[in-house]
């Protein structure tokens, strides 16, 4: 798992006005680390990608950046 402080970071810059409903989940909910760390994990992904700057990772980046989408609804629903 990645230090809990850069995931929560990270979600709480994502979800500001959430920020405090966001801490309480995190330091409560198992299942809501993991949503919120897969949440973190698809940025990174998504960044390296971006960063190789080749045409034939487009799809791939297409399907994380959905893939984010559906994570960013779950962690919404959740608070």
């Amino acid at each position: 798992m990645q230090a809990a402080e850069n995931i929560l970071e990270t979600n709480t810059n994502e979800f500001p006005h959430h920020e405090r409903t966001l801490i309480a989940l995190f330091n409560n909910s198992i299942s809501f680390i993991e949503v919120c760390e897969d949440y973190v994990q698809c940025i990174e992904a998504i960044k390296k990608l971006d960063a190789t700057n080749k045409l034939n990772k487009e799809k791939e980046i297409n399907d994380l950046k959905f893939l984010l989408t559906e994570l960013g609804e779950e962690i919404l629903s959740r608070i």
